[in-house]
C-alpha cells in the first residue's frame, strides 16, 4: 500500500516547534504529502526514505531528497545510511507496524536526531473499541485500518509507550488520530479505547544526553 496521505496530528506537532531551515527526515514518506504541507508555509529541507519506487519518484518532485530503501535491510546489514547529516524531525507516520524491528530503527534513526530534536510517531492501537468488538464475536480478519495486511507488528498504548521509552526516547506528548469530531473528543477522555491511532511526540532521553 502506497502511503498517499497527511496525518494532521503530524502535522500539527511539526507545526508546534519548526524554524525555517529545520530539517526533517521523513520515513516512509509515500507521495511526499507531508513534506508538501510543510514546504508550502515555510523554507526547510525534507529527506525522505521510501520503498515504493513509483512513490518515491513523486516524492522526489518535492523533496530536496529522496532515498529509496527497504528499512528492513537496516536491521539486515544489508543497508545503511550516512550519519554525517543531522535532522531537527524524525518522522515514522504509519511505519513502526510495518517492520519486523521497530526498536531497533528507533534506535538507528535517533542517532541522527538533533539534541533538541523531535522524533514523530504514529502508531495504530489494537486495542481499539471496534478491534475489541470484533475479538468478543471471535473475529480478527485482516480487514484494512488497523488490521491492514502489512502490519507485523501490534501496539496497545501500554506497549507504544514502552516501545518508544525503550529504545531510549522521552514522550513529551501524546494525541489521538481519529477521522471525526465525535471520536476524537471520546480519544481524549479514554484514549486507551477510543484512539484509532496514538501520535507521540519525543525527544532524546535526557539523562542519556548527560551522560555523553
Amino acid at each position: 500500500m502506497i502511503y498517499d496521505t497527511i496525518n494532521p496530528v503530524i502535522l500539527r506537532f511539526i507545526f508546534q516547534d519548526i524554524k525555517p531551515g529545520d530539517k526533517i527526515l521523513d520515513i516512509g514518506c509515500g507521495t511526499g504529502k507531508l513534506g508538501n504541507a510543510v514546504k508550502k508555509r515555510l523554507e526547510c529541507r525534507v529527506t525522505g526514505i521510501e520503498l515504493d519506487a513509483p512513490a518515491a519518484k513523486t516524492a522526489s518532485e518535492i523533496y530536496d531528497e529522496v532515498i529509496i530503501m527497504d528499512l528492513e535491510g537496516l536491521a539486515r546489514g544489508t543497508a545503511a545510511i550516512s550519519q554525517d547529516e543531522k535532522f531537527d524531525f524524525i518522522v515514522f507516520g504509519d511505519v513502526l507496524e510495518h517492520v519486523t524491528c521497530p526498536e531497533f530503527l528507533l534506535k538507528y534513526f535517533s542517532r541522527l536526531l538533533n539534541d533538541e530534536g523531535i522524533l514523530i510517531a504514529s502508531i495504530p492501537n489494537v486495542s481499539n473499541w471496534m478491534i475489541r468488538l470484533r475479538l468478543l464475536f471471535g473475529n480478527f480478519d485482516f480487514s484494512g485500518g488497523i488490521l491492514d495486511k502489512g502490519h507485523l507488528k501490534f501496539f496497545t498504548y501500554k506497549t507504544a509507550r514502552e516501545l518508544l521509552l525503550d529504545s531510549g526516547l522521552d514522550i513529551v506528548s501524546v494525541l489521538n488520530n481519529n477521522a471525526t469530531l465525535p471520536l476524537r473528543i471520546l480519544g481524549r477522555i479514554w484514549m486507551k479505547m477510543f484512539a484509532f491511532q496514538f501520535v507521540f511526540k519525543c525527544k532524546k532521553n535526557t539523562s542519556n544526553l548527560k551522560s555523553r
